[in-house]
């Protein structure tokens, strides 16, 4: 019997700061870690905002913020510059004025000693947090942190620059939630299931019922290039409650997906289908012709021996040299012969053949292709047509290609 496993998970809103956010000038990766971290506490990260440096705006988006949401957390706009506003938009959002602390001082003074400089007097700016806040220091760099609670809902201001910010939340701030919040036994798991060979629109018709937002353990879906992936996530007080909620959701999940679902988790197509060959003691060899040679590099991505031999030969009259006269048309008769040939030629055990030969209109590439994978025990062949940009064409081809493989060997087992 499990133990009792309903908790309260906190909200959360994100707030990144700063213009060159706006203006694609550098890449947040700060949100993605934040959601992350907070979301192993338990801490549901319900909203995500980037505003630029200007004081109303960011009053405006941290106002509304605890609002809507338990906790806000900041990132930026806390350096010794005129543009770093994120403290007075704070202080201003609480009603208070900005108070000096002479810790802060002897600290971020401290740190340009060690580097052999002498602090400029701009710096002396980052000493002042909004009155009443609890002030964070920082042993990573000159910014310190703050968390300042109005209205009983507390909002951490952090510095934008990464490594500053992970060793914040690591040392400082994840110690300093559990205890506000009561997280010590509260724990986010979870489990990601990779389906290939169905687009998001299909995987959401066979499980569409199964994803109830606020539920626990609840399901969503992503879609990310060659595969969806399907995330079913728990809260509970430890790991192994957790994934008692968990594994009956999984297994409806399998159960409804078959072999469309490659593995969990870390598995990629490639690896999943070397591990195959490894179990079937089996070699395989790669003809590629529109694909760039996509499924080699993904094949290619383990050290492992299993790959004989790969052929990249977008020319017809060049793979005619190599593996025999090439047939007028490709279709599947023709498509496991010159996997057959290939096969034959590099004494693998295995052939997977991905063929096809582009027609371009402007800058529109289209394609009938063909994936053929034959050998020891293995025949298996899949047509489809596709249109698109050149790399989009390489890289979906090489997915199709390989799972076809995939589901070939699977067919061993």
């Amino acid at each position: 019997m499990s133990k009792k496993t309903t908790f309260h998970s906190p909200t959360c809103e994100i707030i990144t700061i700063g213009t060159e956010l706006l203006l694609g000038q550098i890449i947040d990766t700060n949100t993605a870690y934040l959601a992350q971290e907070l979301g192993e506490l338990g801490i549901s990260v319900r909203f995500r905002t980037s505003v630029g440096d200007h004081l109303g705006e960011i009053i405006e988006v941290v106002r509304n913020g605890i609002k809507r949401c338990d906790m806000v957390v900041t990132t930026g706009g806390l350096g010794p510059t005129a543009d770093d506003l994120t403290r007075d938009a704070v202080a201003g959002v609480a009603g208070v004025a900005l108070a000096f602390s002479q810790d802060l001082m002897d600290q971020i003074e401290g740190m340009f000693r060690k580097f052999g400089y002498k602090m400029p007097e701009n710096n002396r700016k980052q000493a002042y947090v909004p009155q009443g806040s609890l002030a964070v220091p920082n042993p990573a760099g000159t910014a310190p942190a703050f968390i300042t609670e109005i209205e009983g809902r507390p909002v951490i201001s952090l510095p934008g620059v990464p490594r500053e910010l992970k060793y914040l939340m690591k040392h400082a701030i994840v110690p300093w939630l559990r205890k506000r919040y009561h997280l010590h036994n509260n724990l986010l798991h979870y489990r990601v299931l990779k389906v290939v060979g169905l687009g998001e629109s299909a995987v959401d018709r066979v499980m569409g019922d199964l994803i109830k937002p606020g539920k626990n353990p609840e399901v969503g879906l992503l879609a990310s290039p060659g595969e969806i992936k399907i995330r079913v996530a728990a809260t509970a007080s430890d790991r192994e409650d957790a994934e008692r909620l968990i594994e009956p959701v999984v297994q409806e999940l399998r159960k409804r997906l078959g072999n469309k679902i490659l593995g969990e988790d870390k598995d990629t197509l490639e690896s999943v289908i070397l591990g195959l060959l490894k179990r079937n003691n089996l070699t395989v060899s790669l003809l590629e012709t529109f694909t760039g040679g996509s499924a080699t590099r993904k094949m290619n991505s383990f050290p492992a021996k299993s790959v004989r031999q790969s052929l990249v030969c977008p020319n017809p009259a060049d793979l005619s040299r190599v593996i025999g006269e090439f047939p007028r048309s490709l279709d599947k008769e023709s498509s496991l012969l010159l996997a057959a040939r290939h096969r034959a030629k590099t004494l693998a055990d295995v052939s997977l053949a991905i063929l096809g030969f582009l027609h371009q209109e402007g800058n529109v590439f289209s394609i009938e292709a063909h994936a053929a994978a034959e050998g020891r025990g293995v025949e298996k062949y899949f047509s489809w047509r596709m249109s698109g940009d050149l790399p989009m064409l390489q890289e979906r081809g090489g997915i199709i290609g390989l799972n076809t493989l995939r589901l070939a060997l699977l067919e061993m087992d």
